[in-house]
This record gives structure tokens, sequence and C-alpha cells, in this order.
């Protein structure tokens, strides 16, 4: 089994994580021009809590918190807005998320979910290649032990 081509980008790791750590820290609300691809991390208080990647990374950050961005455009909200329902007593685990995020009680949740992300400050990193994005979005999120990251599947 050959894995040189893996372990050519496992060993970027150290060096990405260097430029996104000493990149600007920026305020969502007035993001300047952004690489097109990569991964980046929303910080809150100035701790990192939520590392994402994307083809479109302007787009991409600006969607986790705009107000009318459904559930699979800002996943991060929706993150936030379950685990405030959770900790309000609220039960909403097993309903789907599409109609989750109309539900009368759940609403308001994932709303104010946005908001909090639309103020969070993030830093970035360009990544074009794919794989290269893919590995570096697991391995930040665990160098940076974000909270909100866990990889499952929906």
């Amino acid at each position: 089994m050959d894995t040189s081509q893996f372990d050519r980008v496992v060993a970027k790791m150290p060096e990405l994580l260097t430029q996104l750590q000493s990149s600007p820290m920026l305020a969502r609300g007035s993001l300047p021009k952004l690489p097109e691809r990569g991964v980046y991390v929303f910080y809150e208080g100035g701790r990192p809590i939520y590392v994402g990647r994307s083809r479109n990374m302007r787009a991409r950050i600006l969607n986790h918190g705009r107000p009318s961005s459904m559930h699979n455009a800002a996943t991060f909200a929706f993150i936030l807005a379950k685990e405030e329902a959770s900790n309000g007593g609220l039960a909403f685990s097993t309903a789907k998320r599409q109609s989750l995020q109309t539900d009368g009680g759940f609403s308001p949740l994932y709303l104010r979910a946005k908001d909090r992300v639309s103020r969070m400050q993030i830093r970035v990193v360009e990544v074009d290649n794919p794989i290269e994005q893919t590995v570096f979005e697991v391995y930040a999120a665990i160098a940076l032990k974000t909270p909100y990251n866990d990889f499952r599947t929906h």
C-alpha cells in the first residue's frame, strides 16, 4: 500500500496551523477579500470554537450567520441552537433538521444562534487542494480543541 500522497499531506499540517494561527483576526461583518478556498475558524471571546472549510469561503462564512440561512447553510448556528434547546430542557433531538428550523419552539433559538455567529471573529487560511482541506479541517479542530466539531454525519 502506497501512502506517500497521504504522508505528504499530513506533513503540511503543522505549517498550515501556524499560518492559520498567525493570520489576522477578522470580524465577520467586515470581511476583506478572502481566499476562494480554505479553512476558517470561528472565535468567541478569543477562543477557537468551530472549524469549517469551503471552496467559496466568503459566502460560506457569511451564510453561517445570515438570518435567512437555512439549516444546510448555517450548520454551526444550528449546532448552537440545538445545544441551547438541550440546555433549556427542550427535546428536539429526533426531529429532522428541515422541519426543526421552522418549528415555533426551535426557530427563535436558531435565529438567536445565527446572530451570535454573526458577531464572532474569524481566522482563515487558504488551502486549495480539497484533500489537504479535508485533513486540515480535522487537524485544526483537534489541535485547537474546538468544542463544536464532532465530525458526525447527519
